[in-house]
């Protein structure tokens, strides 16, 4: 089965000083390979600082790499604009964020519906959507809870 998403010998290079001798490097991707195939859940999991977020990001064309490509669907994610990538997060990828990006005053169903009905889904497609993927994550009994009133 072929890889929907994949990626080749990733590098993210955050250099402490701008090219000279006593340049120190810190390598939060040190030639990564990875792929993901249509259909199937991963779990990104490594102590803090190992470079997870950085990984994520790079996967989902937030950042781009210093070296190495990303493609999603036969598409090299750093040939893309800042819009079509934009575009792709929000028709393609779905995203747990750890530093609370909720909207505290939403149920989990609306939070996770919100970007779908502002990319033009109207509310009864958003939340049914919304409602498949907490079934799916074996979530649905958080589908009306606050993100105060959730753990984790």
């Amino acid at each position: 089965m072929e890889h929907i998403l994949h990626a080749t010998d990733l590098v993210m290079d955050y250099s402490t000083q701008q090219a000279t001798p006593n340049a120190t490097h810190m390598l939060a991707l040190n030639h990564v390979d990875f792929g993901i195939q249509a259909g199937e859940s991963i779990a990104v999991m490594g102590p803090s600082g190992s470079g997870k977020s950085t990984l994520l990001h790079a996967l989902a064309g937030i950042i781009t790499p210093t070296a190495g490509n990303v493609m999603f669907r036969g598409a090299n994610l750093a040939r893309l604009s800042d819009a079509d990538r934009t575009k792709l997060r929000r028709s393609a990828f779905g995203f747990v964020f750890q530093s609370g990006q909720l909207l505290p005053e939403l149920p989990a169903i609306e939070n996770i519906a919100l970007p779908m009905m502002l990319g033009g889904a109207s509310y009864q497609q958003a939340t049914d959507m919304a409602m498949l993927w907490l079934e799916r994550l074996g979530l649905r009994q958080l589908a009306q809870q606050r993100p105060g009133e959730m753990s984790g």
